[in-house]
């Protein structure tokens, strides 16, 4: 009898506290702020060039695919090479390291933050109904920037890789709700 009195007032602690708590939520949407599906069959993410001349090789590449990923999994759209109802393009603007913490009686910086700022310009080449037309910016272009902190005595060769992936990971949804979070 002990026992089930201890797992009856367990039982109400908890479900008190679960009660009480605010979980946080999820949502599988198709994107923006209702739960109004993006028009449209195909996307077509071209290319993202790298203008920066301090940018990495890969980074291009690790944008666009971060960026085609994020498409694949956020949108029930099928992805194309050409002929995309979708027109998305866009660059890599600038890439660089500033110093943000200097140490106290030095000039050296004990943190530096590695920059990368992205133009993105966009178009809906298919129908839309009246409805959809007061939802939707159809064509846009837009600056999107992003930036990871890092120590400064460690070598940048050796992390740039690491950092280079937490800034697309930023960049990348952060483009794609530009895109598609319209107004809806």
């Amino acid at each position: 009898m002990i026992k089930f009195t201890k797992y009856i007032g367990f039982i109400c602690v908890l479900t008190l506290f679960l009660h009480n708590c605010k979980l946080p939520v999820y949502s599988l949407k198709p994107g923006g702020k209702s739960n109004q599906e993006i028009p449209g069959k195909t996307i077509q993410v071209n290319f993202f060039e790298n203008r920066s001349s301090l940018a990495s090789s890969s980074s291009s590449i690790l944008l666009t695919e971060g960026l085609r990923d994020v498409v694949l999994t956020q949108s029930k759209k099928e992805l194309v090479t050409e002929n995309g109802e979708w027109m998305i393009d866009g660059a890599i603007t600038d890439y660089r390291i500033t110093p943000i913490s200097i140490q106290a009686g030095t000039d050296v910086a004990a943190q530096n933050r590695l920059t990368m700022t992205v133009s993105i310009s966009w178009e809906y080449t298919g129908e839309l109904s009246e409805e959809q037309e007061k939802n939707i910016t159809s064509e846009g272009k837009e600056t999107v920037s992003a930036f990871v902190d890092y120590d400064s005595q460690n070598d940048f060769a050796s992390i740039e890789g690491e950092l280079l992936n937490e800034l697309v990971r930023q960049l990348t949804q952060d483009l794609y709700d530009k895109v598609f979070g319209g107004k809806w």
